[in-house]
């Protein structure tokens, strides 16, 4: 992020200024910018778990869906339905029913080989076959990727980043060596810094990194969805797209008396990057619209306007 505020750029004349990225506003009034997370929440979560364990299904699935809640799975299509060193894998069909509860099901490559042992075609089969099987039998591509070990190169990543909105290159272990008082640090540190939290997770009660106490997940989780009016929890596709689009995107605004007219730009792929993004409007808003349909206006903590638009979209309308 250290280089957002470096190649931002705004342009200002007598009829329109350009905003480049989310961070800055124009000196006049009212200012438009883009919020950091959706909703222009303070930070973001992502909670993910690796290799598709049984207990990803038993113990975690039931708690997201009372929660309220989205994760990522990122599962090795060898190892589904049998086990991972010891471990019980989930089943297709338990994948489907989570995907179609709205849970993310990405991929950890076919075998779980490290990325660093991988190249040309060994690297095209690891990950492609990986795709395929669960294009194949959950009915969605990954648009992630999660690298087994967390190895990586760069043939991996550019190989692993195409067609995909991000790929897992940072997390926080979370699992057999964290403890309550950790997790208050963690959720303070990010909300201070404004930072996305990607956890990394393997087993809950048994297998690889287990908790001691389940119990610390379970509350952990609990706090956080408490806390979604500060906090983006969302899977670590919709975080990562946000960004990419947030960071792309372009606003020419147009000021007339009374309303502005806000025209976005990207030169992402509409079909990969679809998540809308949150443009605030530092002024008392009556409507706002976009491609002929009402977008809905809310305010946030310091009282300006919060309006959802599709960055792939239209003209946004705004009525002062």
């Amino acid at each position: 992020m250290k280089d957002f505020l470096h190649s931002s750029f705004f342009i200002l004349n007598s009829s329109f200024f350009i905003l480049h990225s989310s961070f800055l506003s124009v000196n006049a009034q009212p200012s438009v910018s883009i919020a950091k997370y959706q909703g222009d929440r303070k930070a973001a979560i992502s909670y993910t778990f690796d290799d598709g364990l049984k207990e990803h299904y038993t113990e975690v699935f039931p708690r997201l869906k009372q929660m309220g809640l989205k994760a990522t799975f990122c599962i090795i299509g060898s190892k589904v339905g049998k086990d991972q060193k010891g471990t019980p894998c989930m089943t297709w069909d338990e994948l489907r029913e989570m995907h179609a509860d709205g849970q993310e099901i990405s991929s950890h490559g076919f075998r779980h080989r490290s990325m660093e042992k991988l190249s040309g075609e060994a690297l095209r089969y690891e990950v492609q076959h990986n795709d395929t099987l669960i294009y194949n039998k959950v009915g969605t591509f990954p648009r992630t990727y999660f690298y087994p070990g967390n190895r990586k190169t760069d043939e991996a990543l550019a190989f692993c980043g195409r067609d995909r909105v991000g790929t897992r290159t940072f997390q926080v272990s979370f699992g057999s060596k964290r403890d309550s008082l950790w997790v208050e640090k963690w959720i303070a540190r990010l909300l201070k810094n404004g930072e996305w939290g990607v956890t990394m997770t393997h087993g809950i009660t048994t297998g690889y990194d287990a908790f001691s106490d389940p119990q610390l997940l379970w509350n952990c989780m609990a706090k956080t969805a408490r806390m979604q009016d500060s906090i983006w929890i969302a899977t670590f596709h919709d975080v990562a797209a946000y960004i990419r689009e947030r960071d792309d995107v372009q606003l020419k605004v147009a000021v007339q008396k009374g309303r502005l007219t806000v025209t976005p730009s990207t030169s992402l792929d509409k079909e990969l990057f679809q998540l809308p993004l949150t443009m605030i409007v530092d002024a008392e808003v009556k409507s706002a619209t976009q491609d002929g349909k009402p977008l809905a206006v809310r305010k946030n903590i310091d009282g300006k306007a919060l309006i959802d638009f599709n960055p792939h979209g239209g003209k946004v309308f705004i009525r002062l």
